[in-house]
């Protein structure tokens, strides 16, 4: 059975060289390659044409429109014609068998709708190494609901909820994704030997502005509204950080973490796009009209 990878990338620099190598070690290789660059303008796609120019490697197919994430995963996978579609972005670093291991249950078992693998975060810096001690490494299971830079599916199920949400300004695309294709009963699973690593913000200023745009996504697909809730009102009443059992410990850090999600929360709810005509709330989760339809065709 063919298998497709589909990458998004955006202003990489010299970054995509490292990426490349670590996609050029796969002990399996993809039958198609496709990489969506989303506006770059620091030469990224003739970067990758260089990265990938060593004949080792299928030579992806390299689509340059400004879009956001949401509509770059999608334009890459309708440009593929493979039934499995293994994802990872630029910026992360799959190990050697990362491709094998994460399309391995789909080609083993046709009940599996979706695989996600384990990321493992990691820190040269100091700030990293700091953000990596404060928050230490994700879930064993966040597989079940991974990140679009670790994750394998059946183009069925793609297409069953209609793809990735355009409609998300910033971020929170994957999530909602998720939570469509957990809702019309896709089957996922969750494979640890799928390993990719992938460094935290290099800079106190680039991961507060990542939990800003996190907050702003979430707000926008009506995801996480109690967690937020928590950070906006410790972004109103600091005091609040007193009653943990953290207490004084990092007090600044927490706060600024804190204020970068509620803030980012209350500017997406305020004033983020809406969901579009036809996407409806089920269950708690906003659904397409396609994952409607889906849900549908299940429950008669």
């Amino acid at each position: 059975m063919k298998i497709a990878l589909i990458s998004t990338v955006f202003n990489e620099g010299d970054g995509i060289f490292a990426w490349a190598k670590s996609l050029r070690a796969q002990t399996r290789q993809p039958d198609e390659f496709v990489i969506v660059d989303g506006g770059s303008t620091d030469g990224t796609p003739e970067r990758l044409c260089e990265a990938f120019g060593h004949g080792d490697f299928p030579a992806p197919r390299i689509i340059v429109e400004k879009c956001n994430i949401a509509r770059g995963r999608n334009l890459a996978i309708q440009n593929t014609t493979a039934e499995i579609i293994a994802s990872t972005d630029a910026g992360s670093f799959p190990e050697k068998n990362w491709l094998a291991e994460i399309t391995g249950p789909l080609l083993d078992d046709k009940a599996v709708d979706a695989v996600g693998g384990k990321t493992i975060i990691i820190a040269e810096n100091d700030f990293q190494k700091f953000i990596l001690q404060m928050e230490g490494q994700l879930a064993e299971d966040d597989g079940y609901y991974p990140s679009s830079r670790n994750v394998a599916l059946r183009r069925r199920a793609w297409a069953s909820v209609g793809g990735y949400p355009e409609w998300l300004t910033l971020a929170a695309e994957d999530a909602l994704y998720n939570f469509e294709l957990h809702a019309i009963g896709m089957k996922f699973t969750c494979n640890n030997k799928a390993l990719v690593r992938w460094p935290v913000r290099p800079t106190s200023e680039a991961y507060f502005k990542m939990l800003y745009r996190n907050g702003f996504g979430a707000a926008e697909a009506r995801l996480y509204a109690s967690y937020f809730f928590k950070r906006v009102a410790i972004t109103f009443f600091p005091f609040l950080l007193l009653l943990s059992r953290h207490r004084l410990k990092h007090l600044k850090f927490r706060y600024r973490k804190n204020a970068a999600s509620g803030l980012g929360w209350l500017a997406g709810f305020w004033q983020g796009r809406k969901p579009p005509p036809g996407w409806k709330r089920a269950g708690g989760i906003l659904l397409s009209p396609e994952s409607q339809n889906s849900l549908g065709k299940i429950q008669t």
